[in-house]
């Protein structure tokens, strides 16, 4: 987390925006459970979020491009209706 790096399994590093890392970092802190929209907000960016703030639902969609393997069906980032987002997978720490 320190150096802001992600490889993929292959070893291909993987190329993130500040906003996806921090996202991405939030979901391996906290795994396995479902985080709201203004939780993610909180969390990743410090502000409440605001009504119809979508801003968090893109930045899902861009991180799973990126991650998942196909990600019109994540197997990573899981979306809970009504409830939020939580990373599918379990996480142990390096």
């Amino acid at each position: 987390p320190a150096a802001m790096e992600v490889t993929a399994e292959d070893g291909t590093p993987l190329v993130l925006s500040t906003a996806e890392f921090r996202l991405l970092l939030v979901f391996l802190t906290h795994p396995q459970r479902v985080l709201t929209r203004d939780q993610l907000l909180d969390l990743t960016q410090g502000r409440a979020a605001a009504a119809f703030d979508r801003s968090i639902d893109n930045l899902v969609s861009r991180l799973r491009r990126k991650i998942e393997p196909d990600p019109k069906n994540p197997s990573l980032i899981k979306t809970h209706w009504g409830g939020g987002y939580a990373i599918a997978v379990p996480v142990e720490p390096a």
